[in-house]
């Protein structure tokens, strides 16, 4: 669902930018103020979604019992 949504926002940002440089209606601040509403939208999602990797790698449990290896080389 979340590499859904990013989709859907990157498209959203390039045709706002395509629509920026081709000069559409919507006046040139309001296109970049979308413009800067979706790309933060985009970093927040990207920050949430890097701090679930990192809490999800501190439950990771870490290996205890080396000794028990029958293999010796590194």
């Amino acid at each position: 669902m979340l590499l859904y949504q990013l989709t859907q926002w990157f498209e959203e940002r390039t045709s706002l930018q395509q629509a920026l440089q081709s000069g559409t209606a919507e006046s040139s601040s309001d296109l970049q103020q979308r413009i800067q509403d979706v790309e933060q939208q985009l970093q927040s999602h990207a920050e949430r979604w890097k701090n679930a990797i990192q809490e999800a790698s501190y439950l990771q449990f870490p290996y205890e019992n080396p000794q028990l290896d029958d293999d010796m080389v590194l």
